[in-house]
């Protein structure tokens, strides 16, 4: 967020998105009262293998291993580190990059944020459109919101990878939850040890907002004893029959209570902290997609195969081996044509657990802080909660008292970790794929009103003539120039699709039948925005369109409106049709995307 007024701005933005819980948020003020970024993405078919695998590199500090965009913008999205210990022994420590998030800690925090879904809901698995965004503007698998605002009219860097690129979403996720835990003055548990399940409790707490909504205390007579509790009126007042953890909608677990009609239990979501929901998936895993497990054999997103590596004669693992070659249209020259990628080698499928379900990933052991130790429950008090608040700005000072340890030897209680075995750094290749973004469109145009008044508009096409996913952004030098979705609203960052890949448009369920295509191009629509529009007034503009990931040039087109204005113009065209035709990729038998 961004400084006096801006020194204002900073303490206001850094409250609401430190302190504040992100319901009560998205209620008050959607999108914090601003226009919100437009995005499309890709919603992988797999989404259990790749946004699985996309976390565990996310959690090693593994996805994001570059700090800038081809055109050299950083975008601030590597891994930072973690610190260990307490406050006083981070003092001048450099956070530790070979130090890693528990990765089904963050699996779980990803669950509970989205459910495993990248796109908008009505965004078919395999398809492509817009990205799925909370009321106060949560983007995504991680419903990043933090720095997401639209102050600038068009993205930077971060903001359109994090908006358009699964595997980018959850590296800011993974940044975001460390920053929390490397945090000066936010209470530390434990030892403040990251290899310990127990230790992440506050800043998972804060991945959500440090606030009293998410404060675990209950009490029968709230109103009188929690008077100077921040926003008394609407302190949590949790029901202590909840038991410790949210069942994550697994029937089989013991908080999992029947209401009466079999299906709705009895303490829902709302019911829970955002620790005892994140901590809750993790010990009861959510199952893994019926889509997947009951037909592994088709999927139409398949995983991006690696590069091949040479075999010891020199040449490729794969040569010659279902590779086919077609003209290139009007390209007079043979373009190699990529066929689907097989699923990956080995079993993705998991085998049913002990009830008999098929799960994301194995239950943890952990131990929830246990209030009945009284040195937890005086950490957890809401004395202790509003001596923090009310010194967190300051010293600091007042959060120590909200310290409590994990480990009690006598008791038998010893903190857990994470068995998940190390990532291998190559699956970012998998997930990443070798995109080169292709523009085509004139170099100038002018853009005129027909006899209604209304704006006529000029195409752009834009493609990615390598492999998987080229995410993209738009930027416009001022607020009349409008780019827009073939159809549909204002676009401000989109991704193009490699014709390797299969691309669901309609379900059996919504349609009767599964109607695929390969690869996804994005027809940009370049019109007018009547209520920015100077009146009586030439103007002139220039949208840049410009490839955020692998190869591509950056496309600037120079735009011109006003009532000199009087026929819609395409000036240097051509040159960009012809590089299109040379290095599209073309499919056989497979019907050009219209």
């Amino acid at each position: 967020m961004v400084r006096a007024l801006a020194g204002l701005a900073v303490l206001a933005a850094v409250l609401m998105l430190v302190f504040s819980g992100r319901e009560e948020e998205a209620a008050a003020q959607p999108c914090f009262g601003i226009r919100p970024f437009e995005f499309d993405t890709h919603e992988v078919y797999d989404n259990a293998g790749l946004y699985l695998a996309a976390i565990e590199l996310a959690a090693a500090g593994e996805a994001v291993t570059t700090a800038t965009t081809p055109s050299g913008e950083p975008h601030g999205l590597e891994y930072p580190g973690l610190l260990t210990g307490m406050q006083q022994d981070r003092i001048d420590q450099t956070p530790d990059t070979s130090l890693r998030i528990p990765p089904t800690l963050l699996k779980s925090i990803v669950w509970v944020e989205s459910t495993f879904g990248h796109a908008d809901n009505a965004i078919p698995w395999g398809g492509v459109g817009q990205i799925k965004r909370s009321g106060d503007c949560g983007y995504g698998l991680g419903q990043i919101t933090t720095g997401m605002e639209n102050y600038a009219g068009s993205p930077s860097a971060r903001q359109a990878l994090v908006g358009t690129h699964f595997l980018f979403n959850v590296a800011e996720a993974a940044r975001m939850l460390a920053e929390k835990w490397n945090h000066a003055y936010l209470p530390i548990a434990g030892a403040g040890d990251p290899s310990s399940l127990e230790d992440w409790y506050y800043a998972v707490w804060a991945y959500n907002g440090f606030a009293y909504v998410n404060h675990p205390q209950y009490y029968a007579d709230h109103e009188s004893i929690w008077l100077d509790w921040v926003g008394h009126t609407n302190n949590p007042y949790l029901d202590p029959m909840r038991g410790e953890v949210w069942h994550c909608n697994d029937k089989s677990a013991p908080t999992w209570i029947n209401s009466g009609d079999g299906v709705t239990p009895w303490f829902g979501y709302m019911a829970y902290t955002y620790p005892e929901r994140v901590y809750g998936c993790m010990r009861h895993p959510p199952e893994y997609p019926a889509r997947l497990y009951d037909d592994p054999e088709y999927a139409p997103t398949p995983w991006p195969e690696p590069t091949p590596e040479p075999t010891a004669e020199g040449g490729d693992t794969d040569a010659g081996d279902g590779e086919q070659t077609a003209e290139g249209e009007g390209s007079g020259e043979a373009t190699p044509t990529p066929e689907a990628a097989a699923t990956p080698t080995g079993d993705p499928w998991p085998a049913p657990g002990p009830d008999g379900v098929a799960r994301l990933w194995p239950p943890l052991q952990f131990n929830m802080p246990d209030v009945t130790i009284q040195a937890v429950a005086d950490a957890l008090s809401p004395q202790a909660f509003i001596e923090c608040w009310n010194a967190l700005w300051s010293s600091g000072t007042g959060c120590r008292a909200m310290h409590f340890a994990t480990s009690f030897p006598d008791l038998g209680i010893e903190p857990h970790q994470d068995p998940t075995p190390p990532v291998n750094p190559a699956l970012r290749h998998r997930l990443i794929g070798e995109p080169n973004t292709l523009i085509t469109g004139p170099g100038t145009i002018s853009i005129a009103l027909d006899e209604n008044g209304q704006p006529e508009s000029v195409e752009v096409q834009v493609q990615n003539v390598g492999t998987w996913i080229a995410p993209f952004r738009i930027q416009t030098s001022a607020p009349w120039i409008l780019a827009r979705r073939e159809g549909n609203g204002r676009l401000h960052a989109g991704v193009t699709i490699g014709a390797e890949t299969t691309v669901v448009l309609c379900t059996v369920d919504a349609c009767g039948e599964l109607i695929t295509k390969r690869g996804h191009d994005t027809a940009l629509i370049i019109t007018l925005d009547l209520d920015e529009l100077p009146e009586d007034e030439d103007v002139q503009g220039t949208i840049t369109i410009e490839p955020l990931w692998g190869e591509g040039a950056i496309k600037v087109i120079d735009v011109h409106a006003g009532p000199s204005v009087e026929t819609t113009t395409e000036l240097e065209a051509h040159e960009d049709e012809e590089q299109a035709l040379k290095h599209r990729i073309v499919v056989p038998n497979v019907t050009k995307d219209e």
